[in-house]
């Protein structure tokens, strides 16, 4: 599983951002590559049975603070 993901994503990463960093396209090439390498991550961790934690805690803490 792990192959597979690592090779899919290495076919996306050549096909996708390259148009925009073509076209001039620098701050869009940038966020794009910032998210494709976020959700490699995610991918690559879950295909590993990584257990991932749930960022609700963080969520809860700064709702309670607020109010």
């Amino acid at each position: 599983m792990v192959i597979y993901v690592v090779l899919i994503y290495a076919l996306i990463a050549v096909i996708d951002p390259y148009g925009l960093r073509k076209k001039g396209m620098k701050r869009d090439f940038l966020v794009c590559s910032a998210l494709y390498l976020i959700s490699f991550a995610l991918a690559f961790a879950l295909s590993m049975n990584w257990e991932i934690p749930s960022p609700s805690p963080l969520f809860v803490d700064w709702i309670k603070r607020l109010y």
